[in-house]
C-alpha cells in the first residue's frame, strides 16, 4: 500500500511541479497560476496529509475525467474560416478608439477627427477654430459612453470633450492637469474617471474636477507615467494601466495598490489594454510582454501563452482586446493579426491577413476592437474597418486545407466511410474527414504517364464497386482505390482516352460518363477492360452533357448545355424535353447544372440562368408539365449552380448570390446569405453533396461552404430606425431630437421662408449585420398617397414647397424578403404665409362677397339693358379663374426661384417617359447636374449670391439643351435634364458638353465675377432592361464618378 500511495503522491508532485523562479506562471490559451499556489500548500503539509490528499485527488481525477470530458467536436468546425467584411474607405480606417452609443451609432476616434457611422454612410466631425461648438482637436485617443448615454471624447491636445446631441455640438470640459486624455471610465456615481498624460482625475457629476490622489487621500499621482487605460469592473473596483504597470483600487475611495505582473527582468510592463469578460475575468494587454489574465477578484495575474507551444505572444505588443463571443477572446497584436483564445478548450489560433482570400482580415494591425450590442465585432486596422459576425452557425466557410495551395472545388463526393472527397482545379483530390480534418491528397502524376492523376481540373466523382471511385478529369476517366492509392486510367471503347469527362453517375453496375461527345455507358465490374454498353449523342438534342441521373426503372435523365433529355433503358434514342423561355409550364431552356429525384418521384432541374424547375406530372399524351422557381418566387439569383437534398424534405441550392433552400412540400424558399455566414461568392456547377452526418457541402471557386440547415436560424434583435441627418431650408440641423428616446417627439416646424428650399431627411436602420440587405421607403401622411421607395445607399426623403398644414413623416425599413420591419416617424408642421392664414382668407372672402353684392345692387336696374355686357363680364371672370387655377398648378409643379419645373413634376415626367419608352421601345436619357463649388460661393457671399448663380444656371441650361429636352431643378444646386428624342451616346455627349461649356462662363454679381463649373452624370433608359430607380441611380453614380475625376465634366453610366 505504501508503494502505491507514494506512487500516487509522486504523480501529484509531478502534476503540480512549480516552474522555475525566473518564469512567469503560464497556462496554454488561459492560465495556470493555481498550480504554483497548490504546490506551495502541498509542500507545507505533513506526510500523512499529503498521502491522504493524493488518494483524494486520484479519486477526484477519475471522476473529473468523466465529468469534464470535452464536448464532441462539431463536424467541419475546425476547418472553418473566420470571415470578415472589410469596409475599405480610407476615411473609416485607422481608428484608435471605438464606441457604440445608445441610439446604435458606431463612433470611431481617429487621428483625423471623430466619425459617426450608421453602417452605410459616415459623418465626420473635425476641428474648426472658427466654431466654438466644433471638435477642438482632430486627434482622438479615447471614447466612452457613460451610464447615462453621454459620449465622452478624450483628445491628444485639447483635453476632455462632451458631445451634445441635442445641438449637435461639442462642449470642452474644465481644464485638467494634462491635455492628453487617453482613458475614460464611469465612477459609479454619475461622474467620470479620466486618465491623462500625467494624472488620474475624477470629474464628478456636478462637473468639478478632483485629483485622484487628493480625493482618496493617498495613492500614486502618475505624474511620470501617465494613465493609458482605465476599467471599472463589475464589483466597483477601478483598474488603472500605466506605462509602468497595473494598479487597482477596491472602491472609489480606497487607495490604489500596485498589481504585479511578474514580467521578465522584474520591471512592470506598460499596459495597453484592460477588458473584463462576461464571466468577470480581467484581461490585460501590455506593450512588450503579451497578455495576462486575472481569473477572479483577488487572484494573481497569469500570462496567456499560445497553444500549441512555440508562439511569440509573450514578447509581442497587444493593441486591443475584445470578447468576440462568450468565452472567446480576441487579442489584437501589433503586426501580428489577432490571437483567438478559447477559454473552454484552452486553445488559441492566429488570425492573419491572407492576400489570396477575399474575406480575410484586411491587415495585421488591429488597433481597436469593439463588440456591438447585436454581437458584431468591428476591428479597426490601418487600412480598413473589418467586420465579423460570430453569431451565424448555419454555414461554415472553408478557405484553406493543409497541403492545398488554392482551394477551388469543382467536384465533390460523399464516401461511405464518412469522408468527403474534394476534386480540385489543380488536378488533385483532397480527402477530408469532417471531424478529423485533412486525411491526405491524391496528387497529380509527377511525370506524364506516371502514377497519379493528370494535370487539370477534377470535373466529376462517383462511387464505384469494391470501394473504388471513378474520377472524371479534363484528360479522361480514371479510377482510384478507396484509400487513395491505385490511380489508373479507364479506357472507354471507341472513345479517345484523353476526352474530358464532365459528368459521372453509377447505378446497378453501370457507369454513365458524360462529356462533350454525348453520354457513354460502361460496365463497372471490370475496370481494366470495361465493356461499352451504350452511347448516345445527337439523340440528346445537344451532345454536351452536364448532368446525369439514372432512375430505378433503368431510364436516365441527361442534362446538357441546352436542355434536358430522357434516355430510355430499353431501345436506342432519347426523348428531348421541349423548352420555352416564356411558357412557365415548360422547361426553361439553357444550361442544366444538376438533377435530382425527390421522395415523391418528381424530377428537379437547376439551370445556369433560369432558376429551378420541377416536373409535376406527365399527361397520357406525353405532355410534361413543369413549374418554375426564380427570383420572383424568392431565389436570390436565377443562376443556380448545384442542388443537394437534405434528406428531410428540403432542397438546397448554390446560386450566383449566396444559397437558398426550398421546401418540396410547401415550395417555400429560404434565402441563405452573408448574414447566415455564407461568404463564398461563386460556386462550381454540380459541385454539391450531403455527407453522412447530414451536412451539405457546396464547392466554390475560392473554397467550400458547409451548410447546416438545422442551425440557420440566428436570433437577431430589432435594430433602431433613426433619422441620421436633417436639412431644412438648405441648412443642416440636429436630427437627434426627432428620434424617439422614450418621450413624445415635438413637430418639426417649417417656416414659409424654408418651404422653398425644402426638407431633406436621411434615415437608416442601424443594422450593421444586414446593412446591405435593408430596403427603405418613406411617406408623408397627408401629402403622399403611398409609400415611396428610396435608394438603400442614400435613404433620403426630400420635399419642397409643401402646402401649409400638419403632416407626419413616416420612415420604414425591411429586409429584402419583407421580414425584419422597423419604422419610425415624427410630426411636421408647415406654417402658412401671412396671406394664407385663415383670418386673412376669411377677410378676403368677405370683401369679395361685399363687393359683388354692391355691384349687383348698383347694377340691378341695368341688367336687362346690358345683358351682353354682363355675359362678357362673366366670361372674363371665368377666364380669370382659370388663369388663377393654372398659376396654382404652376406653383405646385414649378420652382419658385428659377421658374423651372420642380422635383415633383420631374418624378411624374420620369415615370411617364419610362412607361412611354416601354410601349414605344425608344430609349430616353437622364442627366443629373450639380454646380461645383456652389456651397463655397453661398457661404462666402451669402444666399443672394447663391440665388443669382441658380437663376443664371436656370437661364443657361435651356439654351444648352435641345428643344425637345426638359430642364428641371431638383433642389439646392441640383438640376436634371430629361432627353426625350433620338437618344444615344453621341446625343448625350453633345448635350453634356454644351452644358459643361455653358456653366463654365462667369456670372456677374454686383462687383464680383463668379466662376463656377458643373458636373454631369448621364444614363440611358433602355426598354425592358431598366426602371426609373435604375436609371436614376446609374446617373447618380455617374455624377459621383465625374466629381471623383475632378468635376467640370460629364460621365455616361457604363463607360470609364
Amino acid at each position: 500500500m505504501d508503494g502505491t500511495l507514494n506512487g500516487g503522491l509522486s504523480a501529484v508532485h509531478a502534476a503540480v511541479a512549480a516552474p522555475p523562479a525566473h518564469e512567469k506562471p503560464k497556462l496554454t490559451g488561459y492560465l495556470r497560476y493555481s498550480e504554483r499556489c497548490f504546490y506551495k500548500s502541498l509542500c507545507d503539509m505533513p506526510s500523512v496529509s499529503r498521502v491522504f490528499l493524493a488518494c483524494v485527488l486520484c479519486l477526484l481525477g477519475c471522476l473529473g475525467s468523466v465529468a469534464a470530458s470535452a464536448p464532441a467536436p462539431q463536424p467541419w468546425a475546425a476547418m472553418g474560416h473566420i470571415s470578415f467584411r472589410n469596409h475599405a474607405d480610407p476615411v473609416i480606417s485607422g481608428a484608435m478608439a471605438m464606441a457604440q452609443d445608445r441610439d446604435g451609432f458606431l463612433w470611431l476616434g481617429t487621428q483625423m477627427g471623430l466619425l459617426r457611422w450608421d453602417g452605410q454612410r459616415m459623418r465626420r466631425h473635425v476641428a474648426d477654430p472658427g466654431k466654438a461648438d466644433a471638435m477642438p482637436d482632430n486627434y482622438v485617443l479615447s471614447l466612452h459612453i457613460a451610464a447615462n448615454g453621454t459620449l465622452w471624447i478624450g483628445t491628444s491636445a485639447a483635453g476632455l470633450v462632451r458631445y451634445d446631441p441635442v445641438h449637435d455640438a461639442f462642449v470642452r470640459m474644465p481644464r485638467l492637469r494634462n491635455v492628453r486624455v487617453s482613458a475614460l471610465a464611469d465612477d459609479g456615481a454619475g461622474g467620470l474617471w479620466v486618465g491623462t498624460g500625467a494624472s488620474l482625475e475624477r470629474v464628478a457629476a456636478d462637473g468639478k474636477v478632483y485629483a485622484a490622489a487628493t480625493h482618496s487621500g493617498t495613492g500614486p499621482t502618475f505624474a511620470d507615467t501617465g494613465v493609458d487605460q482605465l476599467r471599472r469592473d463589475r464589483h466597483g473596483g477601478l483598474w488603472v494601466g500605466t506605462r509602468r504597470g497595473l494598479w487597482y483600487g477596491r472602491t472609489a475611495e480606497a487607495p490604489l495598490q500596485r498589481v504585479g505582473l511578474a514580467a521578465p527582468g522584474g520591471r512592470e510592463p506598460a499596459i495597453s489594454a484592460i477588458v473584463e469578460d462576461h464571466a468577470g475575468r480581467l484581461w490585460i494587454g501590455t506593450r512588450v510582454h503579451g497578455a495576462f489574465v486575472i481569473p477572479s477578484p483577488g487572484a494573481k495575474p497569469v500570462a496567456v501563452v499560445e497553444s500549441p507551444s512555440g508562439g511569440t505572444l509573450d514578447g509581442e505588443r497587444v493593441f486591443s482586446i475584445v470578447e468576440k463571443s462568450d468565452g472567446v477572446m480576441w487579442l489584437g497584436m501589433e503586426a501580428g493579426g489577432i490571437i483567438e483564445v478559447d477559454v473552454a478548450t484552452a486553445r488559441t489560433q492566429r488570425i492573419r491577413h491572407r492576400p489570396d482570400i477575399p474575406d480575410t482580415l484586411r491587415d495585421d494591425d488591429p488597433m481597436a476592437m469593439l463588440r456591438t450590442r447585436d454581437g458584431q465585432v468591428f476591428v479597426s486596422t490601418v487600412d480598413a474597418l473589418s467586420q465579423h459576425d460570430p453569431r451565424p452557425q448555419g454555414v461554415i466557410t472553408i478557405r484553406t486545407l493543409p497541403g492545398v495551395d488554392k482551394l477551388s472545388v469543382p467536384a465533390l463526393l460523399a464516401r461511405p466511410d464518412g469522408q468527403v472527397w474534394m476534386g480540385l482545379t489543380a488536378g488533385a483530390i483532397a480527402r477530408v474527414d469532417p471531424v478529423a480534418g485533412m486525411i491526405g491528397t491524391i496528387s497529380v502524376a509527377r511525370r506524364p504517364g506516371g502514377a497519379g492523376l493528370p494535370k487539370g481540373s477534377i470535373l466529376a466523382l462517383a462511387n464505384g464497386p469494391h470501394n473504388t471511385v471513378f474520377v472524371g478529369t479534363q484528360q479522361g476517366l480514371y479510377m482510384v482505390d478507396g484509400d487513395g492509392s491505385g490511380v489508373r486510367r479507364i479506357a472507354i471503347p471507341e472513345r479517345p482516352a484523353e476526352a474530358p469527362v464532365y459528368a459521372l453517375a453509377a447505378r446497378a453496375g453501370v457507369v454513365w460518363v458524360g462529356g462533350l461527345d454525348g453520354i457513354w455507358a460502361i460496365g463497372a465490374a471490370d475496370s481494366h477492360a470495361p465493356k461499352l454498353l451504350r452511347h448516345e449523342d445527337s439523340a440528346l438534342g445537344d451532345r454536351r452533357v452536364t448532368a446525369i441521373l439514372p432512375m430505378p426503372d433503368g431510364d436516365v435523365w441527361v442534362g446538357t448545355r441546352a436542355g434536358l433529355a430522357r434516355v430510355k433503358g430499353a431501345g436506342p434514342g432519347a426523348e428531348v424535353m421541349p423548352t420555352s423561355a416564356v411558357d412557365p409550364t415548360r422547361l426553361p431552356n439553357g444550361y442544366i447544372t444538376s438533377l435530382h429525384a425527390d421522395a415523391h418521384g418528381r424530377l428537379w432541374v437547376t439551370n445556369f440562368s433560369a432558376g429551378v424547375a420541377v416536373l409535376l406530372r406527365t399527361d397520357a399524351d406525353g405532355r410534361r408539365w413543369f413549374r418554375r422557381f426564380t427570383t420572383t418566387e424568392g431565389l436570390p439569383a436565377n443562376g443556380v449552380s448545384a442542388m443537394v437534398d437534405d434528406g428531410a424534405g428540403g432542397l438546397w441550392f448554390s446560386t450566383d448570390i449566396g444559397m437558398a433552400g426550398l421546401d418540396t412540400t410547401t415550395f417555400a424558399i429560404r434565402r441563405v446569405g452573408s448574414a447566415d455566414g455564407a461568404n463564398i461568392a461563386a460556386f462550381w456547377t454540380a459541385a454539391g453533396v450531403r455527407d453522412t452526418r447530414g451536412n451539405l457541402v457546396f464547392g466554390g471557386l475560392n473554397g467550400a461552404s458547409v451548410l447546416r440547415p438545422g442551425r440557420l436560424d440566428t436570433a437577431r434583435g430589432t435594430p433602431p430606425l433613426v433619422a441620421t441627418q436633417l436639412s431644412l431650408g438648405a441648412r443642416e440641423m440636429p436630427a437627434w431630437s426627432f428620434n424617439r428616446h422614450g418621450a413624445p417627439v415635438r413637430p418639426l416646424a417649417i417656416t414659409p421662408a424654408q418651404r422653398e428650399r425644402g426638407l431633406s431627411v436621411e434615415f437608416a436602420a442601424l443594422d450593421f449585420g444586414l446593412a446591405a440587405e435593408r430596403r427603405y421607403a418613406y411617406r408623408l401622411d397627408g401629402f403622399d398617397p403611398d409609400w415611396i421607395d428610396t435608394d438603400p445607399t442614400i435613404r433620403r426623403a426630400n420635399y419642397t414647397n409643401l402646402p401649409p398644414g400638419d403632416y407626419t413623416l413616416r420612415m420604414r425599413s425591411t429586409l429584402a424578403d419583407g421580414s425584419g420591419a422597423v419604422a419610425t416617424g415624427f410630426p411636421v408642421h408647415v406654417e402658412p404665409a401671412w396671406h394664407e392664414q385663415t383670418l386673412v382668407r376669411m377677410l378676403e372672402g368677405a370683401l369679395a362677397v361685399a363687393a359683388v353684392a354692391l355691384l349687383m345692387r348698383g347694377r340691378t336696374s341695368l341688367l336687362r339693358k346690358r345683358q351682353l355686357e354682363l355675359e362678357t363680364l362673366v366670361e372674363a371672370r371665368t377666364s380669370e379663374l382659370r388663369a388663377i387655377q393654372a398659376r396654382l398648378e404652376t406653383m405646385a409643379y414649378a420652382d419658385a426661384l428659377t421658374g423651372l419645373p420642380n422635383r415633383r413634376l420631374f418624378n411624374d415626367e420620369l415615370r411617364r417617359m419610362a412607361a412611354q419608352s416601354e410601349r414605344d421601345g425608344e430609349p430616353f436619357g437622364l442627366l443629373l447636374i450639380d454646380l461645383d463649388k456652389f456651397k463655397a460661393v453661398n457661404d462666402s457671399l451669402g444666399h443672394d449670391a447663391g440665388d443669382a448663380l441658380l437663376v443664371s444656371a436656370a437661364r443657361r441650361l435651356p439654351d444648352a439643351v435641345r428643344a425637345t429636352d426638359k430642364v428641371v431643378r431638383l433642389g439646392g444646386d441640383e438640376f436634371a435634364v430629361l432627353l426625350a428624342a433620338r437618344v444615344d451616346g453621341a446625343a448625350i455627349a453633345e448635350v453634356s458638353e454644351r452644358i459643361v461649356a455653358a456653366m463654365a462662363q462667369p456670372v456677374l454679381y454686383k462687383s464680383h465675377s463668379l466662376q463656377i463649373s458643373a458636373s454631369v452624370g448621364a444614363a440611358i433608359f433602355l426598354p425592358r432592361a431598366s426602371d426609373v430607380d435604375t436609371i436614376y441611380k446609374a446617373a447618380d453614380v455617374a455624377l459621383y464618378r465625374t466629381k471623383q475625376a475632378g468635376r467640370n465634366g460629364w460621365t455616361l453610366a457604363g463607360t470609364r
